[in-house]
């Protein structure tokens, strides 16, 4: 087969272009410019910022308070630690993680102890979450679950503290600061923009409650072991929910009539699994399939590569099943920043998948009514354009700088109390704007800092990650889950995506995990 390919029209031809693309001016234009950045002060100063520590002036005093902080839990559990031991919860607890360890079915997770079942959890967010709201469909469980599951965490990272016979060496990262800062900008607009006080407060609770995974994951996560525990639950999970949407597009599953327009002819169906919307759908496809990519890249195994790359490319077909045009382009960005990041020979099967994926009739259908005079109807009239001007105007209605007050418009909250009869209540479909207008100026810049700081943290872990020997490096997993993350943001823009829990769970989890490779890892440096 090598010999028959190596004689075949075909690969001539492929050796014709590479030749031509070695000989073009584009190319000499390419390398000239990556010369002249990498001579370049700019180069410089750039390397210098993201190979910088950690630990440093910046979290100087954060990193102080919580050495003293931990000094203090490990005191405290001098005492307690001895009484709790000798309680029936703590015996009824070993019992079950006893019996567990010898399971075959299970036995991983609970050899890892409360913190590897802790991060299964997370990993298995959404699935459990969908069990207990519409398979049991228990009010009270499915409402107060993922509280009950923040505030174990919590729990269990205190005791951590306090059974460990040294004080807990501090986590301080880069991206503490910004995230704090937008919990305090929202805490303090709660206060000063209250009609309604409960419903502020829930409005706060429901834009940062889910950020706080951010802080206990990075506490949580002490090894490699634990990282690939969340990394592979939440991978393989995602690969079942793209079996199933692909599954649910080979029998047409029904869908609501408004769900697609009536000029689009070609569509079928639109899948959306577990997620009821065909929207986080493509989104949970946009996180998950470059870390799952990442991973064919960071197996040694040929097979456990094989299996990845096919895992990554039904999650691919499982994202365009779902029409959401606002995936797709997120799915765009997150490949094309991790073929850049990792093998920029996947560039060209990109191409080579987007030329195909225009031959298709229903992407045909969904691409061309965007130029269609119905589509500029349907947005002016009840679509996106119209829905941005009504919440700007609504915004200028009220103090810009201070919004119109979490919880007041836009997002689910908003939708389920609706205490104005003036206002036309709805889902903003974009997650910026629906900040922006309950937020005021004063929150959304508070939020494109946290975002910003976001991102300057993934190119910063990116970086020393890359520093790491090969055989023991995590690059191409850290290159997944920053790919991920920046297709999640620019979907965003399209969509309320973070008005579901297990979503902004999700991200955050991505976001801790990336830090913890970064800036936490144990490794020798190349």
């Amino acid at each position: 087969m090598d010999n028959a390919l190596r004689l075949s029209r075909f690969w001539r031809v492929l050796l014709w272009f590479r030749a031509e693309w070695e000989r073009s001016r584009f190319l000499r234009f390419c390398r000239g410019v990556s010369a002249c950045w990498r001579a370049s002060g700019t180069h410089r100063c750039a390397v210098r910022y993201l190979s910088r520590p950690a630990s440093g002036s910046e979290n100087a005093a954060v990193t102080r308070r919580m050495r003293r902080t931990n000094a203090r839990l490990r005191d405290r559990g001098r005492t307690f630690v001895p009484v709790l031991k000798g309680s029936l919860l703590y015996r009824i607890y070993h019992a079950i993680f006893a019996c567990g360890r010898d399971s075959k079915l299970l036995g991983w997770m609970f050899r890892g102890g409360m913190t590897a079942l802790i991060l299964t959890a997370v990993g298995l967010y959404c699935l459990i979450d969908y069990a207990l709201r519409d398979v049991l469909a228990v009010p009270v469980l499915s409402s107060v679950w993922d509280e009950a599951l923040l505030l174990l965490a919590l729990l269990w990272l205190i005791y951590l503290r306090m059974r460990s016979p040294q004080p807990v060496l501090p986590r301080a990262n880069p991206l503490d600061t910004p995230v704090f800062l937008f919990l305090g900008v929202g805490l303090a607009l709660m206060f000063a923009v209250s009609p309604f006080f409960s419903i502020s407060v829930a409005g706060y609770r429901a834009t940062v409650e889910y950020i706080l995974w951010f802080y206990l994951l990075t506490r949580l996560i002490r090894n490699d072991r634990d990282l690939m525990t969340l990394y592979l639950v939440m991978v393989s999970l995602a690969f079942l929910i793209a079996l199933h949407g692909i599954y649910q597009y080979i029998v047409a599953a029904p869908i609501p009539s408004n769900w697609i327009d009536h000029a689009e002819t070609s569509v079928r169906t639109r899948v959306y699994s577990i997620f009821g919307s065909p929207n986080i759908m493509g989104d949970y496809m946009v996180l998950f399939a470059p870390m799952t990519a990442g991973l064919a890249y960071w197996f040694k195994d040929r097979r456990m590569k094989v299996f990845c790359w096919f895992a990554a490319f039904c999650m691919c077909f499982s994202c365009l099943f779902t029409m959401s045009r606002g995936a797709w382009l997120g799915l765009v960005l997150a490949v094309l920043i991790f073929a850049l990041l990792v093998d920029r020979r996947l560039i060209l099967l990109m191409a080579i998948a987007g030329l195909f994926s225009l031959c298709l009739p229903f992407v045909v259908s969904r691409l061309g009514y965007l130029l269609s005079p119905q589509y500029a109807a349907s947005t002016a009239n009840g679509g996106r354009a119209s829905r941005w001007h009504i919440a700007l105007g609504y915004l200028s209605s009220a103090n810009p700088f201070l919004g119109f007050g979490l919880g007041m418009f836009g997002g689910a909250v908003a939708m389920q109390n609706r205490v104005y009869n003036w206002i036309s209540y709805f889902y903003v479909d974009n997650y910026y704007l629906k900040i922006l207008v309950e937020m005021g100026y004063a929150g959304l810049t508070a939020y494109i800092l946290m975002l910003l700081g976001l991102l300057s943290t993934g190119l910063r872990s990116l970086f020393r990650s890359h520093a790491a020997p090969k055989e023991s490096s995590m690059y191409p997993l850290c290159a997944g889950m920053f790919s991920g993350l920046c297709g999640v943001l620019l979907h965003c823009y399209f969509e309320n995506i973070f008005e579901e829990p297990y979503m902004m769970a999700y991200f955050w989890a991505v976001a801790a995990m990336v830090v913890y490779i970064g800036f936490f890892r144990k490794r020798k440096t190349a």
